[in-house]
């Protein structure tokens, strides 16, 4: 990374306007930043820094500081942003490739620099670490994830686990955002977590690192992360996103709940409501084209993978044969901590309606 000193260095009027100029990451006391096109942006599937294609190999680093006191006197504004949360292994990633359309929609999916402040904020259980800095650091990031290249061109923001902890904050900056909560049942997420020792290792990596914001979830408090079992912690990670999820069903009018297997089965209705949602414009025989298209025959992260919904549906049912006894145990375990919960019951305010029996 360079330092090109003072942000004014930076055109003023297209570094808080335009995303040319893209955050990678915090530091302990700076913010990287990397070239960007619309071409990059739609060819990065993560923009992670081991993810992210670039526009170039240069990029900078300057003092957080002086990036918020910057963005601060520019007046610190707020752009309406389209969310889609999710608990990961439901199909995000397919969803927001989907949504990203040419000249229609800006998306950007899983920013590092929001994973670190919900991840900060998980933590600390709730408790952010000098809150008056995170706050600005939040306002900062939301400010630089809303710069578009067209007016009206909505932007989507494909979160990632640790901003589900962080989900009120985010709508509050702007009662125009929108957000999708995208989940799977237990059984399937059981299926999907645990299907491979790199799964599950993600598993014990994650409900470590969010420890704090799981036990400051209403009725976890007194679950210890490491006296349970892979499908325990399964169930838990479960759990504390759904009840998350649920909390800000109740308090945003403008979140909508996404079963995932309404994705897979239905895309073109989904995708329909989804872009509606966001305020993207786009005529229903594109969107019908790209729900029967190539991207839903391909495996979202490896495009080069066939995988169509009758593979995955075949890769999942033997995966539940597989793992059984595991989901059993999740489902148990799910049972002791909130007595009569019915697993398999959906979120309200359905982005899509069910279809009646």
């Amino acid at each position: 990374m360079t330092s090109p000193g003072a942000v004014g260095q930076f055109d003023q009027r297209t570094f808080f306007a335009r995303p040319d100029v893209f955050p990678l990451e915090f530091g302990s006391r700076h913010l990287d930043f990397v070239p960007m096109t619309a071409d990059t942006y739609r060819r990065s599937i993560f923009t992670d820094r081991g993810r992210i294609v670039r526009a170039a190999q240069t990029g900078w680093r300057l003092e957080t500081a002086e990036v918020l006191a910057e963005f601060e006197r520019s007046g610190g504004r707020q752009s309406p942003l389209s969310y889609i949360f999710h608990i990961a292994h439901c199909g995000s990633t397919l969803l927001a490739r989907a949504l990203d359309i040419p000249e229609r929609s800006l998306v950007i999916r899983e920013p590092f620099v929001l994973r670190q402040l919900g991840a900060a904020a998980a933590t600390g259980g709730g408790d952010k670490p000098n809150p008056s800095f995170w706050h600005r650091c939040l306002r900062l990031t939301a400010g630089l994830l809303g710069r578009r290249y067209a007016a009206g061109e909505p932007v989507i923001v494909k979160a990632n686990v640790p901003v589900n902890f962080i989900i009120d904050e985010l709508m509050a900056l702007h009662e125009g955002s929108t957000g999708i909560l995208l989940y799977a049942g237990i059984d399937d997420y059981v299926s999907a977590v645990l299907k491979t020792p790199r799964h599950r290792r993600w598993v014990r990596n994650v409900t470590g690192e969010l420890a704090g914001g799981i036990a400051a979830t209403a009725g976890l408090g007194d679950v210890h992360m490491d006296h349970l079992s892979d499908a325990q912690a399964v169930a838990c990670l479960w759990l504390a996103q759904m009840r998350r999820f649920q909390h800000s069903l109740g308090h945003c009018e403008s979140l909508r709940s996404l079963d995932c297997s309404d994705l897979f089965s239905r895309p073109r209705e989904v995708l329909s409501a989804a872009l509606e949602l966001s305020g993207t414009h786009v005529q229903q025989e594109r969107v019908a084209d790209i729900a029967s298209g190539e991207l839903f025959s391909r495996h979202a992260k490896d495009p080069g993978r066939p995988y169509d919904r009758d593979t995955r549906l075949k890769e999942m049912q033997a995966l539940s044969a597989q793992m059984a006894d595991e989901i059993a145990e999740a489902r148990a375990w799910i049972e002791t901590i909130d007595p009569g919960r019915k697993a398999g019951s959906p979120l309200p305010r359905p982005l899509v309606e069910p279809r009646p029996l």
